[in-house]
């Protein structure tokens, strides 16, 4: 029974009516873009199968306006998969759009648990015990369940708008849509376009032999512990900055005459003990210095940190554009302004996306400009700026408050620092103030004392090695009443003012704790988060009393919720014919060769799915000993009922 006016129904008799119906749409509507959830690697496999199954390849071209349509394997999630090619339609998966444009990690990326993430809605699931099952004895709600895999993946789309963004940063590059995906050609083919209006010719690609790692960004120890009134101070976008500000370009490198990490270091030129005849030389010969011993020309401006330099232009433009459009949408409530809104959020988040992934394309060996040289001279020009500036602020932070190498930056990461300024509010008639008058004092330290040196301090680094420009500025991001360090990208901050915008109610902002991690059950992520505001704001008694309370849920709550989420590699490594798996194998591994076991054994493959390589799974702890001398058992999403596990899963060790 159809009763919805946006669904038509169209009732096949056989299989190759069904597919000849369903080919017969596609060529009226002639899609250019496809999607939906998983599609390159199931749906459009399936389908193309299938007609090639009940056909032959002539049906199978009606999918391409150009008649092409190729099969080709790729080995993705250490498997090999089968995809299509469809010439003359671009096919973005909004599965991969969703895990190259969000920034977070999932514990499962079915489409059910994404679209209850970012939809607050769930698939019905299957009431029977097979998809076989359901289809011939509920064929309504069947039907309805397919309706509502597409009409969520449309949603997202609307909420998300990761398509448009595609679209946007495709036609913006020059490139087809798929390239998006991906960082070198995209870079590739934007280098091209912005040579080839200056009439100078690309090399030709070269096979590069990326025989050593290079360094990488700088995280510093941090102080462990609580500390009061924080505040952090970002670079703004670092990598593309440092191109801009030491000039480098494929063109401008003059290779490096120093031995390495002997004549010049980070180290050294924090410390300015680099030969004073070198640094003399920078001058005379119109260089500037890199941290890893490079040199690159000044007296042109190279055409990567010119191309960076447009881009990040244009992205300040949009920006500028979207804020004064909200502006006015806020003052009018006039709806064509919405479009204006979305047209400026895509594009500034299209160059956004292009700058931050310039570095990716430098730093990979397949890049046609790939030069070890230059992608360290990057890498080490971030960790020279970052721990001098946290080098300054402790000197000026000691002369201010009259103390002596006391370190005031509990942890400073790639591009940011965290400073504590306890110390100086202790010294001032703030104790016992309102906590809204301390932020605003901060706020005021930041913008008329803190940032100005910091600007002062990158002039003096800029001269110091010679610089084409001098790029770095930082900028104060938050400001927290009480922070909590327990190692390097580990922490929990008590947030009151972000970026200017102030809180009536503090936020955490968690990065690294369990609390955020999607390798924490669900329900244990919620609680941490409950007991760090009780940390922040109670005592312990009223945090044990929490713990307990939250045990007690814990013991009564269904396997599938409580087990570990993790991604499972290595099988075939550790899976063994005599014992089931090898020594050392890894616990959610065991876990899951005792599945695929069980699944046999019991008869079940019908009804649930092996766990295969790539897959994301879940695990639990096994009371030992036990029958299978196995620690542990893994499942897709769904402990199976038949394996009668529930008097053997170790709720203690879950809890844990």
């Amino acid at each position: 029974e159809n009763s919805r006016d946006d669904v038509s129904y169209v009732k096949c008799d056989t299989e190759k009516h069904l597919l000849q119906s369903f080919l017969t749409f596609w060529e009226q509507h002639k899609p250019d873009v496809i999607t939906g959830w998983n599609t390159e690697f199931f749906d459009i496999p399936y389908i193309c199968n299938r007609i090639l199954n009940q056909f032959d390849e002539k049906e199978l071209k009606r999918l391409s306006p150009w008649g092409g349509v190729f099969s080709r394997s790729v080995y993705q999630m250490g498997r090999s998969h089968q995809v299509y090619d469809i010439q003359g339609v671009a096919h973005l998966d909004f599965f991969d759009l969703y895990r190259k444009f969000t920034y977070t990690s999932q514990e499962s990326y079915r489409l059910d648990h994404i679209a209850f993430i970012e939809l607050g809605e769930r698939k019905d699931g299957n009431p029977y015990e097979t998809f076989s099952e359901w289809y011939t004895k509920d064929y309504q709600s069947f039907i309805e369940y397919n309706i509502t895999d597409v009409e969520l993946v449309d949603k997202l789309e609307d909420k998300m708008k990761l398509i448009d963004l595609c679209l946007t940063m495709a036609y913006d590059a020059k490139v087809n849509y798929i390239d998006v995906l991906g960082t070198t050609k995209y870079w590739d083919i934007l280098m091209y376009n912005h040579l080839r209006k200056k009439n100078i010719v690309i090399p030709q690609k070269k096979k590069h032999e990326k025989s050593e790692k290079y360094e990488g960004a700088y995280v510093k120890d941090p102080i462990v512990g609580m500390h009061k009134w924080v505040m952090s101070f970002d670079l703004n976008s670092l990598y593309p900055h440092l191109i801009m500000q030491y000039n480098i370009s494929p063109e401008t490198l003059m290779g490096s005459p120093f031995k390495k990490d002997k004549d010049i270091t980070v180290d050294k030129l924090l410390d300015k003990k680099v030969d004073d005849s070198i640094m003399q030389s920078l001058k005379e010969k119109k260089v500037t210095l890199t941290p890893n011993g490079a040199l690159f020309k000044k007296n042109k401006r190279g055409f990567l940190p010119e191309l960076m330099q447009s881009i990040y232009d244009d992205r300040v433009k949009y920006k500028r554009l979207l804020l004064e459009a909200k502006q006015e949408y806020e003052n009018t409530k006039d709806p064509k302004l919405e479009k204006d809104i979305s047209r400026y959020d895509n594009i500034q988040m299209a160059k956004k996306i292009s700058l931050n992934s310039a570095y990716g394309a430098i730093g990979n060996s397949w890049f046609r400009y790939y030069d070890l040289l230059v992608a360290e001279a990057i890498t080490t020009s971030g960790q020279l700026s970052i721990r001098w500036i946290e080098r300054s602020l402790n000197q000026y932070l000691n002369k201010t408050l009259k103390t002596d190498d006391l370190d005031y930056v509990i942890a400073s990461d790639t591009d940011s620092v965290y400073i504590t300024f306890d110390k100086l509010i202790d010294k001032l008639p703030l104790q016992g103030q309102d906590t809204g008058e301390i932020i605003n004092f901060l706020d005021r330290l930041a913008r008329e004392k803190i940032e100005p040196y910091i600007d002062q301090s990158y002039q003096e680094l800029s001269e110091y090695i010679n610089a084409y420009e001098q790029k770095m500025q930082m900028s104060r991001e938050v400001i927290a009443d009480k922070s909590i360090w327990t190692s390097k990208k580990r922490y929990i901050l008590n947030v009151w003012d972000n970026e200017g915008v102030r809180y009536k109610e503090p936020y955490l902002k968690i990065m690294g704790i369990e609390a955020v991690k999607s390798s924490t059950p669900a329900p244990c992520r919620e609680k941490i988060k409950d007991a760090i505001k009780i940390i922040m704001h109670e005592d312990s008694k009223v945090l044990n009393s929490f713990i307990q309370d939250f045990r007690s849920e814990f013991m009564e709550m269904k396997p599938e919720l409580i087990a570990y989420p993790r991604s499972v590699n290595g099988l075939a490594k550790w899976t063994e014919s005599h014992n089931l798996f090898k020594k050392g194998a890894p616990i959610h591994c065991k876990g899951a060769i005792l599945y695929n076991y069980l699944l046999k054994k019991n008869k079940l493959t019908h009804k649930y799915p092996f766990i295969a390589e790539g897959d994301k799974i879940k695990f639990l702890h096994l009371k030992e000993p036990n029958l299978y001398q196995s620690t542990s058992i893994s499942f897709p999403t769904q402990l199976p009922k038949e394996f009668d596990f529930d008097s053997i899963l170790d709720y203690d060790i879950q809890f844990e």
